[in-house]
């Protein structure tokens, strides 16, 4: 009994204080005088995402609430992380461009000595981010992709041809599937100079890596969210970022591949050949190298990694629902079809790098497909010194997180009426200059915005015009419409998939 009292002594008073805390955490947005979502110990505003809402559901409500109480900001918490969802464009403008020297960084999870491919330009912060952004621009120039555009048209062939055999067994087509092995076996080709061969064999072992990196269990996000919160102590835990499955698979591969290369004299023009360049010489244009810093093996590796998983999933992605819009909108694949035809032959016929970049109602097609379905769905940002909100008194301390909910601004009814429809006019320039500047963000902006945007794009324009410029799709019984979105993946996808149905023009 005596025994009893002494535990209840001792763990009820506990019990009480922890309560008193995190009922009081809680309000830590309120007492600053900022809107927020009530929130519940222990995950916060997190309770439901990946079983019944998604997390881009969550930053919806948040916006939603920031625009009726004419609030630029409302908070939320990721667990116990106290965050702010950005909810006025002027603000996003502020953070993203004009006060971006308060707003560089990320404020990721990065530990470099127990993951080296955390340590890649998406992440890094600070002059490590500069320092690496700097020397990675001149690998993504026009001039550079282009000469990386007769790898991306012999791929194409077997994409078309890998279409051909399901119309030719009267079959239903896998778009998502298919999309994905195209732009794997793109960025395998054109990141490594690697025969990926995943249209040949629908599948490959990049592709399940990517997979385990895009679709994660709920258990791996939030061990993510609490990898952000606590890293100091996750540093000293020497906890990784990635599975252990893709480091073991991903860095003996870019070692192997540099090796080789380096042994043998290979020089191709690919993204990796670069990245050699820049270890060994510390540029990749042709001038004196003495006194410029080069990059290690191991940020060779990650920065591989990015561009890689980064680029594939995400240009499938985009492939994949234009692809399934068009089907789903046959008087805009015609106009499409129409615009393709005309500027082939403008061309001899020929799909070149050119005639690619005349085809502006395509160019709609894709934007409004970004609109709806944006790959990255939110942005985030933390201050590096403390900011005081504009016509405010409020200030924030340094470190703050900000989240800009792109999925949320792209689908406001007072931006984009009727924001399900589909409907690529809204990006005519007429409409696009009446619209706020930051009403878009399908690659974030300001100097920090995706660097491989224009690889991006060239994937999926000619992707898009493979496929129309032989075929017409349909959208088969399989597929649900209106679609609905998984609640557990990162990057916004199909409950059930996207099935198509295709005919050959000729």
């Amino acid at each position: 009994m005596a025994y009893t009292s002494v535990v209840l002594f001792l763990v009820l008073p506990a019990l009480a204080l922890l309560y008193t805390y995190v009922k009081q955490h809680y309000r830590f947005w309120t007492e600053r005088k900022i809107p927020q979502l009530d929130a519940s110990f222990p995950l916060g505003n997190m309770k439901n995402v990946g079983r019944k809402v998604h997390f881009n559901d969550i930053l919806g409500q948040a916006y939603e609430k920031g625009k009726a109480v004419a609030a630029p900001f409302v908070g939320l918490y990721f667990m116990l992380k106290p965050v702010l969802i950005v909810t006025d464009l002027d603000m996003v403008k502020r953070i993203l461009v004009k006060d971006f020297n308060s707003f560089h960084d990320r404020g990721l999870y990065v530990n470099e000595r127990d993951d080296p491919l955390s340590g890649h330009l998406f992440a890094l912060d600070g002059e490590r981010w500069r320092f690496l952004r700097n020397k990675l621009s001149p690998t993504f120039t026009s001039g550079k992709i282009k000469l990386m555009f007769a790898t991306i048209r012999e791929i194409g062939d077997e994409f078309l041809a890998s279409v051909h055999s399901y119309v030719d067994r009267d079959q239903p087509i896998d778009i998502k599937l298919l999309s994905q092995c195209f732009t794997c076996d793109v960025v395998g080709s054109c990141a490594f100079g690697l025969q990926c061969n995943s249209l040949k064999n629908e599948g490959s072992r990049l592709l399940e890596i990517g997979d385990m990196v895009f679709k994660p269990p709920n258990w791996r996000n939030m061990l993510l969210f609490l990898l952000i919160s606590f890293k100091k102590v996750a540093k000293w835990l020497r906890l990784p970022v990635m599975p252990s499955e893709v480091s073991s698979f991903f860095m003996p591969l870019v070692r192997d591949t540099v090796a080789d290369r380096e042994r043998n004299h290979i020089e191709r023009p690919d993204f990796l050949n670069l990245l050699i360049q820049l270890k060994n010489k510390g540029t990749v244009e042709d001038e004196v190298s003495e006194g410029l810093e080069k990059i290690t093996l191991d940020e060779v590796a990650a920065q591989a990694f990015v561009f890689f998983f980064a680029g594939f999933e995400t240009s499938s992605t985009t492939l994949a629902f234009a692809l399934f819009e068009l089907a789903n909108n046959q008087d805009i694949q015609e106009r499409v079809r129409v615009e393709v035809l005309e500027k082939l032959k403008l061309h001899d016929g020929q799909m070149t790098y050119d005639a690619l970049k005349e085809m502006t109602y395509l160019d709609q097609v894709i934007n409004e497909t970004l609109r709806i379905y944006p790959p990255v769905p939110n942005l985030i940002r933390v201050n590096t010194q403390s900011y005081t909100i504009p016509t405010t008194d409020v200030t924030l301390a340094k470190d703050t997180m900000f989240m800009i909910p792109i999925h949320a601004i792209h689908h406001d009814a007072d931006i984009y009426p009727e924001p399900k429809r589909f409907d690529p006019d809204r990006f005519v320039p007429e409409a696009v200059q009446s619209r706020h500047t930051h009403a878009f963000l399908p690659f974030g902006d300001g100097p920090r915005n995706c660097i491989g945007m224009r690889f991006g794009l060239l994937e999926v324009k000619f992707g898009i015009v493979q496929m129309v410029s032989r075929l017409r799709f349909t959208v088969n019984p399989r597929t649900e419409v209106p679609l609905r979105m998984s609640k557990t993946a990162a990057i916004l996808e199909a409950e059930g998939g996207l099935w198509l149905n295709a005919t050959k023009l000729y």
